[in-house]
């Protein structure tokens, strides 16, 4: 392929440099004297074939290392891409799979959990060589399955959703298709949109804590001081402000009925801190709004019942 490129290359840059040369040469013409256009003359022509030699070099040079496979990645390359049934209809039972944590894939399951929906909560676990470092994680059945391919339309990764051929890869995403699909996106095109904006505010606040860099941190006095400047000054402020925000009430965020928002609100008020963290056993004073939903989702039978069985994980 590097040979066939490059000598393609050859017809475009031997006419480039010919184009080239005779501009070169016939500008020089125009604008030195008569005693000095000859040399002058010649050392252009020189350098307009230089240029176009090294040009052409360095164009061949780029495509081939284009071309070459990445070192270590030979085999992903070869693998067919995924089938266009990826995108089909989802038929038969739901299969969420991820690792045994809540994560980026509790979310979804509390939705399942909402709608009464049965699924296979698939989970993939987890263990350490040496307890809480994460550079000793094992997780074997998920390399595994990694290497046979399974995880092709997730670009390696989890959360993945299928039923039947249908396979949706991405946490938001999957959040997003389930809310559309139990009818937890409002009940107009305006309300859905709303429901959405205030998905990205609860992101934005969850982005916010998550740049302090806390998790995994080994300074035990350091982590403490930014979590108490995050609780006592920063949190309070970003929840008042989405409270002020959410167009709905009477325990909605949006609308009249429980949402794909007012799960994300619920989490972040439940299942995003622990009490040893915020030191109060909750986060959310002086925001009636956000304290109004949580009081709705956290009151649903089905919501009670999945907060209560799921699986004990350490996070």
């Amino acid at each position: 392929v590097s040979g066939f490129v490059s000598t393609g290359l050859k017809p475009f840059w031997l006419k480039f440099c010919s184009s080239n040369s005779r501009l070169a040469k016939s500008s020089l013409a125009t604008t030195m004297a008569p005693r000095t256009r000859t040399a002058a003359s010649a050392l252009a022509v020189g350098a307009a074939a230089s240029a176009c030699w090294l040009a052409g070099s360095a164009v061949s040079g780029f495509v081939s290392a284009a071309l070459r496979s990445p070192r270590g990645t030979s085999s992903a390359l070869t693998r067919a891409a995924v089938p266009a049934s990826v995108a089909g209809p989802a038929t038969g039972k739901f299969n969420l799979r991820y690792f045994d944590i809540r994560g980026v894939a509790e979310t979804a399951r509390i939705l399942f959990a909402l709608a009464g929906e049965e699924y296979e909560d698939s989970r993939y676990p987890l263990s350490f060589g040496t307890p809480g470092d994460f550079s000793t994680i094992k997780r074997e059945e998920f390399e595994a399955d990694r290497a046979a391919g399974k995880m092709e339309v997730a670009m390696g990764k989890v959360p993945v959703l299928g039923a039947g051929d249908f396979s949706l890869p991405q946490s938001k995403a999957i959040e997003r298709y389930l809310a559309n699909k139990f009818g937890m996106m409002g009940s107009t095109p305006e309300e859905a949109a709303w429901v959405d904006a205030v998905g990205e505010h609860v992101r934005d606040i969850n982005t916010a804590y998550g740049s302090k860099g806390l998790f995994g941190m080994k300074d035990a006095e350091k982590k403490k001081e930014i979590q108490a400047k995050w609780f006592g000054e920063e949190l309070p402020v970003m929840l008042k402000k989405l409270d002020v925000a959410l167009p709905g009430s009477d325990g909605f965020a949006v609308g009249s009925k429980v949402s794909y928002a007012d799960v994300l609100i619920f989490r972040l008020f439940k299942d995003t801190y622990t009490e040893a963290e915020t030191g109060t056993g909750g986060v959310g004073e002086g925001c009636p709004k956000l304290q109004a939903i949580t009081k709705t989702v956290g009151s649903n039978a089905n919501m009670q019942k999945w907060m209560e069985e799921r699986p004990k994980t350490m996070f």
